[in-house]
């Protein structure tokens, strides 16, 4: 399931952070109204606690992948690029296909389409990204030359790294299996773009 495909709402995170059996206290409010809580049993507020440390170790992650792929990408090319921006790039090399901007949205979750744009529109001008086609549905983005060399590189840095650090877990394939599905289940937890398309042109 892709983020932008998880528009319900969460069963197994609603069922352990949400769905509280018992009772409800009532809590009062800085504006002095007064509403039923959902965290009175302790199974919830434990889940809860579980969740927010699991909010930061995302966070951790997200700006560690990122950090690498910037010091990664920086020994390969002089472009200067976003950590977004590496991340399109990457992206656009899955596969072996051109993508759209509609499907680089959906895939990252992404609602912000003039940025993407914009980041599309340094890409190519670093020569590593081209353009084809034409209209709100007939344009897509793929790697240059220079592109594939680039991406080839950086996967095969990262295969090397993480081959290394993951060759005496093999249990680990399931425990990322396991996390995959727990993160999707967050992405609809807290919201998926809406259809991740933007009402402008998205050439």
């Amino acid at each position: 399931m892709f983020a932008g495909q998880a528009r319900y709402a969460p069963d197994i995170l609603i069922r352990s952070i949400f769905a509280v059996s018992g009772s409800i206290y009532w809590s009062c409010s800085l504006d002095h109204s007064v509403g039923p809580s959902t965290y009175s049993h302790p199974s919830a507020e434990l889940a809860r606690e579980k969740l927010h440390s699991l909010e930061l170790a995302m966070q951790r992650a997200h700006e560690g992948l990122i950090r690498w792929q910037a010091e990664n990408f920086e020994q390969l090319s002089s472009a200067t690029l976003s950590g977004a921006e590496i991340t399109l790039l990457l992206l656009i090399g899955d596969g072996g296909r051109a993508k759209s901007i509609k499907e680089m949205a959906r895939i990252t979750n992404r609602v912000d389409i003039p940025n993407i744009q914009y980041s599309l529109r340094k890409l190519a001008s670093a020569g590593l990204t081209q353009k084809k086609g034409a209209g709100r549905s007939g344009v897509s983005y793929s790697l240059t030359e220079e592109g594939c060399r680039t991406v080839a590189e950086m996967r095969m840095a990262r295969d090397e790294r993480l081959g290394r650090a993951l060759a005496d877990r093999p249990g680990i394939a399931v425990q990322l299996e396991n996390a995959l599905a727990v993160l999707e289940e967050l992405t609809g937890l807290y919201g998926s773009a809406p259809g991740a398309a933007g009402s402008g042109s998205q050439d």
